[in-house]
């Protein structure tokens, strides 16, 4: 069904007649008149009698009628709201992220508040995996895709880990410079609830390094008991080597460079505020990708090594 067909009842019925229906909607008679005919021909049944004081509507069109006149209502009440529609548009964009992005973010707040313009954004802390569905967050950013095709990833670069030790610690612990690290080194770690980092496990499991006795669920933690001199430790590159207190002892490691992606329901993604964040977002990343990866700072790996 053609809403422009059923405008052609309306108006023949409201005018009575198929040249006042043929003004009001702007066509010519004879156009109006074919297209009518061809309606009646498609629904099977003559709508109108075409008699010397005008249409007459049939018993078909008076059952179709009512109908064509309440969508033009309708239409007519749409029309009245579309100028303020933009005004309710989403204008508070919600992002899940662990305090690994939320630093990301925050490094990079002045471009990212130019970028957003008159968006807001709103940086949510999260381990857990966002419930989309329920519309409580509109972005995510992690490392994994997701695993249902309402979600729409994309990628926005990647992060890399390394292993660290604080100056003092490497001074007192001259291992720590050589591969003996994995066995003679005390070395700190997550608690094994928590499921965000569980490569990390993994690859502290193929070194064969002595379970942690000091573990943490939080990078932010992490980070300051290596400072600490509590032992190594795998770091995000990009926090690590901006830190005075750190050294950077085996440089990014491939096993650990993994792909940041940003995760947007795909109803969603089509508010215009939310597309203005995710590029604000992406933008940043990119501008950051040498301190992510850790290719912008080879010199102090190689001093290191």
């Amino acid at each position: 069904m053609n809403w422009d067909d059923l405008k052609l009842i309306d108006a023949a019925a409201r005018m009575r007649s198929l040249s006042g229906a043929a003004k009001a909607l702007n066509l010519s008679q004879p156009q109006l008149s074919r297209r009518l005919k061809s309606f009646e021909d498609r629904v099977g049944a003559r709508l109108f009698d075409r008699t010397p004081s005008g249409l007459k509507p049939t018993e078909a069109g008076l059952r179709l009628i009512p109908l064509a006149a309440d969508m033009r209502r309708n239409a007519d009440a749409a029309s009245r709201v579309l100028p303020d529609l933009s005004g309710s548009a989403l204008k508070v964009v919600r992002v899940a992220v662990d305090e690994v992005r939320a630093r990301v973010l925050t490094d990079g707040i002045e471009d990212l508040t130019a970028l957003l313009g008159d968006v807001e954004l709103e940086i949510i802390s999260s381990h857990l995996d966002a419930d989309h569905q329920t519309r409580g967050i509109e972005l995510q950013i992690r490392n994994c895709l997701p695993e249902t095709d309402t979600l729409i990833a994309r990628k926005l670069g990647d992060l890399a880990y390394g292993v660290y030790g604080s100056r003092t610690f490497v001074t007192e612990h001259p291992s720590a410079l050589t591969d003996r690290r994995y066995s003679d080194c005390n070395w700190l770690g997550f608690a094994p609830d928590d499921l965000w980092y569980p490569a990390h496990v993994r690859w502290m499991e193929t070194k064969e390094i002595v379970r942690p006795k000091i573990r943490t669920n939080t990078m932010t933690t992490l980070l300051n008991m290596t400072v600490s001199g509590s032992g190594l430790a795998l770091l995000p590159v990009f926090m690590a080597d901006s830190h005075p207190d750190l050294v950077p002892l085996t440089g990014p490691l491939d096993d650990l460079t993994n792909p940041e992606h940003i995760i947007v329901h795909r109803d969603v993604r089509r508010e215009p505020a939310v597309r203005i964040a995710m590029d604000a977002i992406a933008r940043i990343y990119k501008n950051m990708a040498p301190r992510l990866t850790g290719r912008g700072n080879t010199e102090a790996v190689s001093a290191a090594e």
